[in-house]
């Protein structure tokens, strides 16, 4: 039997599976007949786990052992002010472990629980995937798996960890408003090019995507989006807001005991989605507080929608800055998509509606589970099985911001260029700076800016037990390449003739490894920048001249064993040396007074002797148009000297 493949959105409040199976695309239910499974995960005192509605249910009567919310967790740090403002509203034990991860304890009658939130997704999934092969009948191993397309690397590379752990080989961590965009474009299908901006407001995070159709191709043009922003925070303020009246009018604060906040917040969420449908709705509290049988609170959707203004208007601000990151106006956009059971909130819709002067709004049957029949689109795509056969859909990712290396004097060499398509490649190729430079360091920095202190930094490794050569001899090569699933792997690899010297570093690499506001920031950064950038560049080339031609001289001093006899030219090229490499971008004029000096005292042995291994000097001019022009494409094959 060929393997069939599944789409799983694992999602902050509930998860669905789903599966496209000769031309449809099916939700498949659960042991229980749902078509949703609670992200809810509930240890008894019979030491045994429930996941889903029941482990939901039990929660109520012991919240302490029943943990919920684990996407909000999983991959962040215990010390994170977002994971400590959480806390307060979470009912179970949390703790941090040696590096500072987030840990829920759990008394399992008479020992002590300690899971991280990778396990217990682990937990969850082992019960989706058991569903799974009893409603299909069949063993099933392979999935795409949805995550926000803000997810971090450590986010995303504990989701993969936790879908291993339980069983699942992961085909592709896919982001959501794509996946949303896929099954949307799959049932409303169009040979026309048109734009479209996916809108999608989870229970625990928020993203949106702009995407572009061109007939059957699907281009992600940009995203943006908050995985601290969802449903969830609306019903934290509902909690809030019904404790204040309750403190307010019987002098009662449910947030003292765990029981009642749990209690409480059912009674708010169920308030919420009320009010999606009606104007007013009340809160029934009985036997709730203390000497009163049953407490009332009236809430009317007009004061929800005030408590929630805010985290509204936030929504509106970051589709604001996806569209003027992707550079297309809004006018521009024919279809406005809307995903997850969040999107049911009238105010939401009104207010997204207005920013797109009235543009009518797509809205999906079920909200909550077009996401997972996204993903079962693009299982299929990746799939092998005939009976999962789909031809009429193509996707492309892109990468949100550079990525590249240093050179010897800190200057970006990008390999890999903002919104390339993925899967995505860059080569370059390096070479050593001193004479029998035995290893260097290789740093991977993502952003737009010339010099490498101003970009973030992914990763970094050695390489280490390079040959023996002078300067500039030993070439080494580096790759980047970033797959489906935003996976970079870098790998170094020594020129060498004889034998293999490499070294191969792999980062979870992702459009959401930075903040939204961060991706704004650093783009404005480095359009506002460029005249910065010019003259670094212009510094970075000629102190980089500065230094090998240094190097140079010193090898060729001692290589013709003359050092002793040219001893004060030998110590002017060191310390020349030593004070270029500290030299900062401003002082571009040291580097001229500095280069001026050494080539006089230098440049008559330099010819007589024919020394070699000596740099060529790149008349600036050129050098400029080579940088802003070649050196920025992918795969660029140019020579760079790097540090040791």
């Amino acid at each position: 039997m060929e393997d069939l493949v599944i789409g799983i959105d694992l999602g902050t409040t509930n998860c669905c599976a789903s599966v496209y199976l000769n031309d449809q695309t099916k939700v498949l239910e659960n042991d229980s007949g749902q078509r949703i499974t609670p992200s809810f995960v509930f240890f008894t005192d019979l030491d045994t786990v429930l996941v889903g509605e029941h482990a939901k249910g039990m929660a109520e009567s012991k919240p302490k052992n029943g943990i919920y919310a684990l996407k909000r967790l999983i991959g962040k740090k215990y010390g994170e002010a977002k994971i400590q403002h959480k806390l307060n509203y979470l009912p179970f034990q949390i703790e941090s472990n040696s590096s500072d991860d987030p840990v829920i304890v759990i008394q399992q009658q008479n020992k002590i629980l300690k899971k991280t939130p990778q396990e217990l997704c682990t937990v969850i999934l082992e019960k989706l995937k058991k569903d799974v092969e009893k409603k299909l009948e069949q063993e099933v191993n392979k999935v795409v798996i949805t995550v926000p397309a803000y997810f971090n690397i450590i986010q995303r590379e504990a989701t993969l960890a936790a879908a291993k752990d339980a069983g699942f080989t992961v085909l592709k961590l896919l982001n959501e408003p794509t996946a949303a965009a896929l099954i949307y474009y799959h049932e409303n299908n169009s040979s026309e090019s048109n734009y479209s901006l996916v809108y999608d407001l989870g229970g625990g995070t928020f993203d949106v995507a702009v995407l572009k159709r061109n007939k059957h191709n699907i281009e992600i043009v940009c995203v943006n989006g908050d995985t601290n922003l969802g449903g969830q925070d609306f019903d934290n303020l509902l909690v809030d807001y019904v404790s204040e009246k309750l403190k307010e009018l019987y002098n009662f604060d449910p947030k003292e005991r765990d029981e009642d906040v749990t209690i409480l917040r059912d009674k708010c969420v169920a308030a919420k989605k009320t009010l999606s449908f009606v104007e007013q709705t009340t809160i029934s509290l009985i036997s709730f507080v203390e000497n009163q049988r049953k407490v009332d609170i009236h809430l009317k959707r007009e004061e929800f929608e005030n408590i929630a203004n805010d985290l509204f208007r936030r929504t509106i601000q970051i589709v604001d800055n996806c569209l003027k990151d992707s550079e297309i106006p809004k006018d521009t956009i024919d279809e406005v998509i809307l995903s997850g059971g969040s999107t049911r909130i009238p105010k939401i819709q009104n207010m997204l509606s207005d920013y797109f002067e009235g543009k009518k709004l797509n809205k999906f049957v079920n909200p909550d589970e077009c996401v997972a029949e996204g993903a079962a689109i693009q299982a299929a795509m990746l799939s092998k099985n005939s009976k999962q056969k789909i031809t009429k859909i193509r996707l492309t990712d892109v990468i949100p911001l550079s990525i590249g290396t240093e050179d010897l004097v800190n200057r970006m060499v990008f390999l890999i260029k903002r919104n390339t398509s993925t899967p995505a490649s860059g080569t370059s190729t390096f070479t050593t700076t001193a004479h029998n430079q035995s290893g260097v360091l290789i740093t991977i920095y993502e952003g737009e800016r010339s010099n490498v202190k101003n970009n973030r930094i992914l990763g970094e490794m050695t390489l280490t037990d390079l040959t023996p050569a002078p300067p500039g001899e030993c070439k080494v090569t580096i790759s980047l390449d970033v797959d489906e699933s935003g996976i970079l792997t870098v790998s170094a690899q020594e020129q060498r003739q004889h034998g293999e010297n490499s070294k191969e570093l792999k980062i979870n690499y992702v459009r959401g490894i930075r903040s939204e506001e961060e991706v704004k920031n650093t783009l404005t950064d480095a359009e506002e920048s460029k005249e910065e950038d010019e003259r670094f560049e212009r510094f970075a080339e000629r102190n980089s001249y500065l230094i090998r031609y240094c190097e140079g001289c010193l090898y060729n001093l001692d290589a013709k064993n003359i050092r002793e006899k040219y001893r004060s030219i030998y110590e002017a090229c060191r310390e020349t040396r030593n004070k270029a490499v500290l030299l900062n971008p401003q002082e571009e004029d040291i580097v001229e007074e500095l280069t001026k000096n050494i080539k006089t005292q230098c440049e008559h042995i330099v010819k007589e002797l024919n020394f070699d291994c000596m740099p060529h000097f790149i008349d600036i001019a050129d050098l400029l148009k080579n940088i802003f022009g070649n050196m920025m494409l992918s795969g660029s094959e140019d020579l760079h000297t790097v540090k040791g």
